[in-house]
């Protein structure tokens, strides 16, 4: 945790209730004036706080980017940062927008929930077993008599690697913690993450966390630490997120002593799931052809787990065995 900073807490006070509030996931600031704030169910309300003048939001963009010991000017309009206690902030100034200064803070919020707890409030949906029409054949619906949580219990028992998609603010990172639960205690983890998010019980658990380029750190990527996890004798490798070239390092990790592994991606359906990792490894140069690299996802994969919001509530819609 950074040290305290009393300019950043003074400029931080118009947002103190939002920041303190338990079940608020996401803060939005578009203009001077306002706040728009997001509950864990997915509400989303807009309040008038006339305390966040244009020169509080530029004060506090330049404090934010102070603390981590980055700059944000005109010149360099965007500022990708974490408060004090975690959130993750994204600030955006002119020239780069409107003439306003803009701001997304994303909270650490997680539920302590396990799969029971899901089943209990509500977040497996109807249709969780059903196929969608744009899955293409290698993807099955389980069958709709089938218990959601006995085949997610099943997959995680015999080390089915698993892919949980669903978009922004979708739910992945607390569906993720949830199955984190189900992992028996004698293994050995690594997580792997841009922001100290999960929550294992494990005691054999490393941490790793990328790092941006800052005074005097040096700059750590999320593949970097993927390559220095398998130098670590992980029984499963834990990713919050792929988004970049690690895609191909986790690939290569699950399919070579590390199965049974978890992570998360952005995507609307299990099927753009896969194209969306197909992308990220192309990304990277490789001589592979589109249809050999989706080939050896789907052999790398063994469930994909799509969450996304049903009637205003964060749930898994649609669980899938990839063949």
């Amino acid at each position: 945790m950074m040290k305290p900073n009393i300019y950043l807490d003074h400029y931080l006070q118009p947002l103190g209730a939002y920041l303190a509030a338990e079940d608020v996931t996401d803060i939005y600031i578009n203009r001077p004036g306002e706040v728009w704030q997001e509950r864990l169910g997915g509400e989303i309300e807009r309040f008038d706080v006339p305390a966040l003048t244009g020169t509080v939001l530029l004060h506090l963009a330049q404090q934010v980017a102070a603390i981590s010991a980055q700059g944000i000017n005109r010149e360099h309009p965007l500022l990708a940062a974490s408060l004090p206690n975690g959130e993750r902030v994204q600030i955006v100034i002119p020239p780069a927008t409107r003439g306003e200064v803009a701001i997304a803070i994303r909270k650490h919020v997680v539920r302590g929930f396990g799969l029971e707890d899901y089943r209990a409030d509500g977040g497996f949906v109807p249709a969780v077993l059903v196929a969608g029409k744009d899955v293409p054949a290698p993807l099955r619906h389980v069958d709709s008599d089938a218990d959601p949580v006995d085949i997610l219990r099943g997959a995680i028992r015999t080390k089915r690697n698993i892919l949980i998609s669903g978009g922004t603010s979708s739910g992945k990172t607390t569906f993720l913690n949830a199955l984190l639960r189900e992992i028996p205690a004698e293994e050995r983890l690594i997580l792997i993450e841009d922001t100290p998010e999960l929550q294992p019980r494990h005691d054999n658990m490393v941490g790793l966390v990328a790092a941006r380029s800052a005074l005097g750190e040096a700059s750590v990527s999320t593949d970097d630490l993927l390559g220095a996890a398998l130098r670590m004798r992980p029984d499963r490798i834990i990713l919050g997120e792929i988004r970049g070239s690690e895609a191909v390092t986790f690939l290569r990790a699950i399919n070579t002593g590390h199965p049974g592994s978890l992570t998360t991606i952005h995507a609307d359906s299990p099927s753009r799931a896969i194209d969306q990792l197909a992308l990220l490894v192309l990304q990277t140069g490789t001589r592979m052809q589109w249809s050999d690299v989706v080939q050896y996802i789907r052999r790398s994969l063994g469930l994909i787990v799509q969450i996304g919001r049903s009637q205003g509530r964060r749930a898994v819609e649609q669980i899938y065995m990839v063949e």
